[in-house]
């Protein structure tokens, strides 16, 4: 489907919905959209279409969804009675093209969901950092992440490709942690 497509269907879809930080859902669409690139883009605008409204698999199909975008919807659409964390890990270790697509898309939508909600966990709501961090471990461990997207840094030592990452510790880096 032709990313224009996807953001008229997401916004008639998503007229008037606020998420809940209380953001129009379409402002928050279009800013998970702009940070993900071509390829992703189609799936960006379409991420909470299934979850958040009525609108069916077989419309977006009608319009050119692609079975890659459709199983990529499919992966960040969490089930009825799915828990967060099993959400996400499904999204983490997601095989193929499907995986990647929705691997790029969620980390986008975490890292707006963080800026907009704040970098500290409110109570009762989704664990966003939890959430980036294992997706980003996933997309480091495919060679999905360029160098440059490096998202944390180890605490105590250099990141190094020869240091196994099961024994490095992980934080947010601050602004004094530098390069």
């Amino acid at each position: 489907m032709e990313p224009v497509s996807a953001r008229s269907i997401a916004h008639a879809s998503h007229a008037g919905q606020h998420n809940r930080e209380g953001i129009l859902r379409t402002e928050h669409i279009e800013r998970v959209a702009a940070s993900v690139t071509p390829e992703a883009r189609t799936v960006a605008f379409l991420h909470d279409v299934i979850e958040w409204t009525d609108t069916p698999y077989e419309e977006l199909r009608a319009h050119g969804l692609s079975d890659v975008e459709v199983a990529a919807l499919e992966l960040l659409t969490r089930a009825d009675g799915e828990s967060y964390a099993s959400h996400v890990l499904r999204i983490a270790h997601a095989q193929g093209t499907a995986g990647r697509l929705a691997r790029t898309v969620k980390v986008a939508d975490l890292e707006e969901h963080l800026q907009t909600a704040g970098k500290v966990h409110q109570p009762g709501g989704p664990p966003y950092a939890w959430a980036r961090r294992h997706v980003v471990i996933a997309q480091e461990r495919r060679n999905e992440r360029r160098s440059d997207q490096i998202a944390y840094v180890a605490t105590g030592a250099p990141v190094s490709a020869a240091r196994p990452v099961a024994t490095q510790r992980w934080m947010w880096p601050t602004a004094a942690a530098g390069p």
